[in-house]
């Protein structure tokens, strides 16, 4: 009886690793968090995952930006959050709110995220960072 029961829960246990492994909704990332995770990213001057970030098209700026913020202490302030908010072209646009702020060489700039929108792609099933809306 003991053996049927642990047979029992031995297989239901491996249908529920089974079911999680095949998908189903696991992957919640959309185009905004996307861009809230590059931007994150982008301060903390990591090339890799930069890139890993970075639609194909654009992987060479992404390396560029991850030079130039590895030499600055930057932070995001303002409680970041970022939306959908239409689309150009076969991109999907999302605009952001929060500030970022760089300090280099003594001097600080404050930059309001709400002055660009971005552009991002699904690209290999997962949402890039593909540059600025116009």
């Amino acid at each position: 009886m003991i053996t049927r029961r642990i047979r029992t829960l031995v297989l239901g246990m491996g249908a529920l690793l089974l079911l999680a492994a095949c998908g189903g909704g696991g992957n919640t990332q959309t185009a905004a968090s996307a861009i809230e995770d590059y931007l994150r990213t982008r301060i903390t001057g990591d090339e890799s995952r930069l890139v890993a970030l970075t639609c194909r098209e654009r992987e060479a700026d992404a390396r560029a930006e991850a030079a130039s913020f590895a030499a600055m202490q930057a932070e995001i302030q303002d409680g970041m959050s970022c939306k959908e908010n239409g689309a150009d072209g076969a991109f999907t646009v999302v605009a952001c709110q929060g500030t970022m702020v760089t300090s280099y060489a003594g001097e600080t700039r404050n930059w309001d995220l709400a002055d660009r929108a971005f552009r991002a792609l699904q690209e290999d099933g997962t949402w890039k960072v593909c540059g600025y809306a116009r």
